[in-house]
C-alpha cells in the first residue's frame, strides 16, 4: 500500500517537474522576454536557438537533458535504498516518461509546451546510453549538412530502440523504446496541433 502511494506521489513530481519550463526561465531571466511572445511563440529549445540566442538555446537543451538524466538517477538511488518494490526499470520508465509529458503538456501553462526533443534524450540516454548517443549525433549531422530540423527530430525520436539491436538481446527492453517512441509521436502530433502546424 505504502509503495503505492509513493508511486503515486512520484507520478505528480515527475509531471510537475516536467512542467518546469527551462526556456520560458531562461528567456525571461537573461533576456527579460516572454518567450511566448517571441518567434513561434513556442517554449521551446528551437525557439531559444533561433529568435533569443543561440548560446541561450544550446544551453536551455542541456538544462532539459541533465534535468531527466538527474532525476532518473536520484529516484533510482533513493527507490533502491527505501522502496525495493518500485526500483524497477518498470518503474522508471513510466515516472520519467511522465516528465516528458509534463514538459509538452504543462498544466502550469494552459498545457503550451516544448517539444520534449532533448528531454527525451535524456530519457532514452538514462537507460540506453550509446544507442542514444549514436543517433543524437545522426541527427546533428543531418541538421549541420542538411538543415533538416525536423527530419532530426523525427530520427532522434524513432532510431533509438533500432540501434539498440545492436546493444541488447533483451526484446523485451526494445519493445519498450519502441512504446516509449510511439508515445513520443503522438505527444509531438498533439504539440505541432497545437501550434497550428497540422
Amino acid at each position: 500500500m505504502i509503495d503505492t502511494i509513493v508511486f503515486i506521489g512520484l507520478l505528480l513530481i515527475s509531471y510537475f517537474l516536467g512542467c518546469f519550463s527551462t526556456s520560458r526561465l531562461i528567456a525571461k531571466y537573461f533576456k527579460s522576454l516572454n518567450i511566448y511572445k517571441v518567434g513561434t511563440g513556442h517554449p521551446d529549445t528551437q525557439n531559444i536557438y533561433y529568435n533569443v540566442d543561440k548560446a541561450l538555446g544550446i544551453f536551455a537543451g542541456l538544462i532539459d537533458f541533465g534535468k531527466m538524466v538527474l532525476y532518473l538517477a536520484v529516484i533510482d538511488l533513493i527507490l533502491r535504498y527505501l522502496f525495493p518494490d518500485i526500483a524497477t526499470q518498470n518503474h522508471l520508465l513510466i515516472l520519467g516518461f511522465v516528465m516528458i509529458i509534463g514538459h509538452c503538456l504543462p498544466v502550469t501553462h494552459h498545457f503550451k509546451g516544448g517539444r520534449g526533443i532533448f528531454t527525451y534524450i535524456g530519457f532514452i540516454f538514462y537507460f540506453a546510453p550509446w544507442p542514444m548517443v549514436i543517433v543524437a549525433l545522426l541527427g546533428l549531422l543531418i541538421i549541420i549538412f542538411f538543415k533538416q530540423i525536423r527530419f532530426a527530430q523525427y530520427c532522434i525520436v524513432l532510431l533509438p530502440p533500432f540501434v539498440n539491436f545492436f546493444f541488447t538481446d533483451s526484446i523485451d527492453f526494445i519493445a519498450k523504446l519502441f512504446l516509449a517512441a510511439l508515445l513520443m509521436g503522438i505527444i509531438n502530433f498533439v504539440v505541432s496541433k497545437k501550434m497550428g502546424e497540422i
